[in-house]
């Protein structure tokens, strides 16, 4: 009776899969905005970012960078504000950085629609959410905030991953352009900012997306983006140096009116053994009900000469004869010598 039967590398076959679930808890894909909150933060963090959340898991970040600090608190002549720590971090990270001249304020600046952004947006999805990736086309941003005092209005972004022949690459990977349009369906190809979906990273340009959704003129200057106005917030940029600018928290304020679709991508190694047993292997079992008496004689007389086995489990072992994947079949497979079995036992991870 075979104990072990080893396994060639022709009888391995390995392969890669990608698998899809809704970014957000749950693994749903579609969030209404009235379902977001923003975590608890120190005064000092909140002047940085606002973490958003969902039934108390944290999901995205978001934040506002400009290149000379405007909209900081913290901006003064011999320090940086926090919004240009921002701007500076994000474009070291994700765009084509050029160090010859590192004490230049306007190094490495963002460039969208082939002109220079002095300031973006940026939400900034949770590893833990967004997995391996954002998953690309399948995605709708939609913001809902002012057009003008008591007017609303209401934008769609998606990227344009369908619509273009490739990516633009960058150290942190794959960059697509946000246009308007929806589920990867592009209506306006002027882009409003990048997507990387290697480190789910949205870039909003300012200058597009304020004028599109400014808001009233007070709400630009000062104010709580939490306040419960609805349509009457904008995103529309503040530029003094006050604690109450708080344009990132505009952003938020946008959100939480609006509804966001997303899906994330994980890859799936996958390893096939196909586990064989031929005609003279597996006809025996150390069951106890297959043999009986001290005689160590089969129960079923009619297995003299042919006995028959049912395979029901598939054990892996290492190269130290350790137990280490268990493969269970649906229905038992019947085994005898006049037959073979082929089993595919596929692990996932």
């Amino acid at each position: 009776m075979a104990k072990y039967v080893n396994i060639t590398p022709q009888d391995t076959l390995l392969g890669t899969s990608k698998v899809t679930k809704g970014l957000f808890p749950g693994d749903v894909g579609v969030q209404a905005g009235s379902g977001l909150s923003t975590s608890s933060l120190s005064t000092t963090q909140t002047k940085y970012y606002h973490n958003v959340q969902v039934s108390d898991t944290d999901v995205m970040s978001v934040t506002y960078g400009h290149v000379a600090g405007s909209g900081s608190s913290g901006e003064q002549t011999n320090t940086f504000g926090e919004t240009r720590a921002i701007y500076k971090q994000f474009m070291t990270t994700l765009q084509n950085y050029d160090d010859a001249d590192p004490g230049d304020v306007n190094l490495a600046n963002l460039i969208i629609n082939e002109a220079t952004e002095s300031a973006f947006y940026a939400i900034v999805f949770e590893r833990s959410s967004f997995k391996d990736r954002v998953n690309k086309k399948n995605w709708t941003l939609t913001l809902s905030a002012s057009l003008s005092h008591s007017v609303g209005k209401t934008i769609h972004l998606t990227d344009d991953s369908d619509t273009t022949s490739g990516s633009t690459a960058t150290p942190a990977g794959d960059r697509y352009n946000i246009v308007s349009g929806a589920a990867g369906v592009v209506n306006d190809p002027t882009p409003f900012g990048y997507f990387y979906p290697d480190v789910g990273v949205l870039l909003l340009g300012e200058q597009r997306l304020s004028a599109s959704l400014p808001g009233t003129p007070g709400y630009v200057l000062s104010g709580s983006p939490f306040a419960a106005l609805n349509h009457k917030n904008g995103i529309g940029f503040a530029r003094n140096d006050a604690s109450t600018a708080d344009n990132a928290g505009k952003l938020v304020n946008a959100l939480t009116n609006s509804t966001l679709t997303f899906r994330n991508e994980e890859d799936i190694n996958e390893v096939s053994y196909f586990c064989r047993a031929k005609s003279q292997e597996f006809n025996f079992s150390s069951n106890p009900t297959f043999w009986s008496g001290s005689r160590h004689e089969f129960t079923n007389k009619s297995f003299e000469g042919n006995p028959v086995t049912f395979i029901t489990t598939v054990g892996l072992y290492n190269n130290n004869d350790e137990l280490v994947a268990v493969g269970k079949l649906s229905s038992p497979i019947e085994k005898n010598y006049s037959t073979e079995a082929t089993i595919k036992v596929k692990l996932s991870y």
